[in-house]
């Protein structure tokens, strides 16, 4: 039996996701800039260091990765499927 028609939202997101790795020339930068502004952002809001994340759409894992490195304990889920397809090591 046949499942439910993908939404437009899930169709644009099976569609980029080959390219993701793209949209940013050093991944490696981006992905430490982003991890620094949400780390700063959540110790200054909680006023700990090293707290519990969840990532309720990791994607291929940037700011996961990036918390996971200043020490935050971080849980991420994929939302699409198609992204299982794309990590080797998934974050």
């Amino acid at each position: 039996m046949p499942g439910p028609e993908p939404s437009a939202v899930a169709r644009f997101y099976d569609q980029l996701a080959a390219d993701y790795h793209l949209i940013y020339a050093d991944w490696d930068a981006g992905m430490s800039r982003q991890g620094s502004a949400l780390s700063t952002l959540i110790e200054n809001e909680l006023g700990i260091a090293g707290t519990a994340v969840l990532d309720c759409s990791c994607g291929i894992g940037t700011q996961a990765i990036a918390l996971g490195l200043r020490g935050h304990r971080v849980t991420g889920t994929i939302g699409y499927p198609l992204a299982d397809d794309l990590l080797p090591n998934p974050a």
